[in-house]
Parts: C-alpha cells; sequence; structure tokens
C-alpha cells in the first residue's frame, strides 16, 4: 500500500519474499530490510501521538502490540483510516486508534511503535518486473475436470436428479 502510494505496485508474493514472512509473521526488523531492497530510508521508534496525528505519508504502526498495519490517512487529527491484512481498510476514531495502537506514556506523552518511510531516487528505479504476474482463476481446475470428465459428468447429473427430488418431494407429499 506504501508502494502504491508513492506510484509503484509490487505483488504480495514478491513483498512477503523479501519480508521473510513466515507462519508467525514478520518483525520489524525483516519489514526495515525489506524497505530497504525496494528503495526507501525509514525511520522507526517510539512516536509520540501528536506526531501521528499530524502525518501526510502512510507510516506502519505497531497495532495491538501483536502485528503490524498501514496508517495512509489522517483526517483533522480525529478520524484515522488503517490498512490492516486482517481486516482490510478500517477507519477508527481518536478513542478507538489510541487503545490499539498507543503502548507506553512517558513524560506525559502517549507513545506506540512505529515507522516512518520516505522513498529514495533508488525506489523509482526500481523495476516492477521481477514479481510473477499470476492470475487468480479457476483455470488450473479444468485440467482436473478433463482427466476425470466421465465421472464430472456423472456428479453434474446426480447432484441434477438429486436437486429435481428435492424441490418435487414436498409436493408429493403434500397431496
Amino acid at each position: 500500500m506504501i508502494c502504491k502510494h508513492y506510484g509503484k505496485e509490487f505483488s504480495i508474493y514478491y513483498l512477503s519474499k523479501i519480508c521473510n514472512a513466515t507462519s508467525v509473521g514478520v518483525s520489524l526488523l525483516s519489514i526495515g530490510e525489506a524497505v530497504s531492497t525496494l528503495g526507501f530510508t525509514y525511520t522507526c521508534g517510539k512516536a509520540s501521538f501528536q506526531k501521528i496525528k499530524v502525518i501526510t505519508s502512510p507510516c506502519i504502526l505497531h497495532w495491538n502490540q501483536n502485528h503490524f498495519v498501514v496508517l495512509y490517512k489522517v483526517k483533522n487529527g480525529k478520524t484515522f483510516y488503517i490498512a490492516d491484512p486482517g481486516k482490510g481498510l478500517i477507519k477508527y476514531n481518536l478513542e478507538e486508534f489510541k487503545k490499539h495502537w498507543i503502548s507506553t506514556q512517558s513524560d506525559g506523552e502517549e507513545k506506540g511503535i512505529a515507522m516512518f518511510l520516505e522513498p529514495t531516487p533508488a525506489f523509482y528505479e526500481k523495476q516492477t518486473d521481477e514479481q510473477p504476474t499470476e492470475e487468480r482463476s479457476f483455470k488450473f481446475l479444468f485440467g482436473y475436470i478433463k482427466q476425470y470428465r466421465k465421472y464430472f459428468v456423472q456428479i453434474v447429473l446426480g447432484l441434477l436428479v438429486g436437486s429435481l427430488l428435492q424441490l418435487i418431494l414436498p409436493f408429493l407429499t403434500q397431496s
């Protein structure tokens, strides 16, 4: 999402490969290495809420102390737009946002963990064709269906007959 904000798109496959994503997830260190590979410079650490509510470019936040999200827009310092990999695009008000992001309070300031990114000229020079472009469809199923065509036809006919019986049976029992 951050790459898209700056005018480039990379596949999920490529991004998970450079992030060293595992079944457990990713660490902030591996995200930092990945964004460096993409051509970003980054600053990471505890950020005050006052700094977050005035950002103009997307940043990565440590959310609920267990995963990472992208804060892609702040409206009037009161509405926060989050891209959560588990939930999609979500809008939070001030209280909800603080509840999910704030991890500590020091010197009278509420703080949470954030990573701020800036693209370098290397980012804009990077080619986006290094990731495989795979189209999502059910075309791969046709190979299996073609191989067992006879059985597939029998299953489809059986389903049709069964559906017709279920449709007709209430009318027959009612008479």
